[in-house]
Parts: C-alpha cells; sequence; structure tokens
C-alpha cells in the first residue's frame, strides 16, 4: 500500500475514532516509525488533521484566517510605533528571531543595527532585513502556505533547534490573562521551539487582540515582555506583572 493509498484509509480512521497516534499507524499498516511520521506530516500539511504530540486529530472547525496582505494594513499606524519600540531592544550584531506577523514585518523593515543575524520563516520578513545588506539572513525552510505565508513543519521546527537567539519577536492572535492564542495547533509548536532557543522573547501585538480567544494557546512562561500600543486592561496588566512580564505600552501603564 502507497502513501495515498494509506493517507484514504488513515482518513476514514479519523472519522471514526477522532484521534489516531503514531504507534496505532504503525501497527495497524505494518509500516515504521519514520513512515508514520512522514503520514502524519502529509496529513497536516494537507490540512486534513491537526497535529499533537504523538498523533494526529480531526481537524478543529474555525473561520478563515483574514488574509496576510489584509492583516498588514488594519492598524498599520500601530503596528508601526510598536515595531518601532521593539527595535530600541536590538543590538548591533545579535542574533534575533523574527515571527511570521505583520507587526513583526514592520520590525523587520525597519531594521537600523549593524551586522545582524536575522532567522524567520517568513519570506516577507527575509525580503524586508536584507535591504540591509551587513544582515545576515536565513529563512528557514518547510511546507509554505500561501494564505499566511509561513513556512512550517518538522524541519522549521528541527532548524530551530540549531540557533541560539538573542531575542525573538513573536506575535499572536489574542491575548488573555490565560495566555496567548494562536488560529493554528502548529503556531504553538512553533512558538515553544522559538521560546526554548531564546536568550529573550517578547510578544508584540496590537489593541484589537486584547481579550480576544482562538482554538490554541500558550502560557506566559519564558515571554519576558509585551509590547503593546495601549494600556492593558487592569486585571491583564497586574496578572502579567504576577508572572513577571515587562509590559512596555506606547500610551503608558
Amino acid at each position: 500500500m502507497n502513501q495515498k493509498e494509506r493517507i484514504v484509509e488513515e482518513l476514514k480512521l479519523l472519522e471514526n475514532k477522532k484521534t489516531i497516534s503514531q504507534e496505532e499507524l504503525m501497527q495497524i499498516f505494518s509500516i515504521s516509525k519514520d513512515t508514520a511520521r512522514r503520514d502524519i506530516l502529509k496529513l497536516v500539511e494537507s490540512g486534513l488533521a491537526e497535529r499533537y504530540p504523538g498523533g494526529v486529530s480531526q481537524p478543529i472547525l474555525k473561520p478563515q484566517i483574514e488574509s496576510y496582505t489584509s492583516r498588514l494594513v488594519k492598524q498599520s499606524e500601530q503596528k508601526q510605533a510598536i515595531a518601532s519600540a521593539a527595535g530600541n531592544l536590538i543590538k548591533n550584531q545579535m542574533t534575533i528571531y523574527l515571527d511570521v506577523s505583520t507587526t513583526v514585518h514592520f520590525l523587520a523593515s525597519d531594521l537600523e543595527q549593524n551586522d545582524l543575524v536575522v532567522v524567520t520563516n517568513s519570506m516577507d520578513n527575509a525580503i524586508a532585513a536584507s535591504q540591509k545588506e551587513d544582515n545576515k539572513i536565513y529563512l528557514l525552510g518547510g511546507f509554505f502556505n500561501f494564505q499566511s505565508r509561513v513556512l512550517s513543519g518538522e524541519p522549521v521546527l528541527g532548524q530551530l533547534q540549531q540557533f541560539n537567539f538573542d531575542v525573538a519577536f513573536i506575535g499572536g492572535a489574542g491575548l488573555t490573562e490565560e495566555g496567548i492564542f494562536y488560529s493554528e495547533l502548529t503556531d504553538v509548536y512553533m512558538k515553544q521551539e522559538i521560546i526554548r532557543n531564546s536568550e529573550k522573547v517578547y510578544l508584540l501585538i496590537d489593541s484589537t487582540k486584547v481579550n480576544k480567544k482562538t482554538a490554541f494557546k500558550i502560557d506566559f512562561s519564558g515571554i519576558d515582555g509585551i509590547i503593546t500600543d495601549i494600556p492593558l486592561p487592569k486585571d491583564l496588566l497586574q496578572h502579567l506583572i504576577s508572572k513577571e512580564v515587562e509590559v512596555i505600552s506606547l500610551k503608558g501603564l
């Protein structure tokens, strides 16, 4: 049975079981661990399943994500201001990570420091950061999602482990006392890997994302600071302070 035939059968299993582990795939189809991993990757990258540690589940139905270009023009003035504040945290010769985020893109477009090593899984960030010729740009390779303009998947996660970032700048789809929210499970895995390999991590997020939730989240472990355009709600601010997360609000606290 080739991969295409297995995928059809695996989808039938998911329809009945809702979740299926890598070990189950190995046993049911008499395949190796590497083959099972490739099948899982194919299911996830095709949008046919959501990944969880050790297996896959049926995809969670959610509203279509706004296109990257559409999100880029929204709140552009606020995003530019947030990016400018973030730029003050970067020093010459740092190794930095720039996440796939429209706010972070403004930062990539306005880097003034010299001799930076810039790592990203965003094609747009890589192009923007390369305008300063003395920067070294590493574009991580993986599955390319045209809508979100992001490269993702196991290859990207593996490549992240090879770096030690002085500072990483990440985005988010929502922010509450519960954590930082994302629309895709793969985003959560990416952020966790970025945090593990960074000395400092800052979340850049505009006011439209505050008190907004989506399907997946991470907690504030490993988050050093949050930069936003307006003061955060008092309860949220106090919670972040209790977690020792620095809050930089462009209009004061």
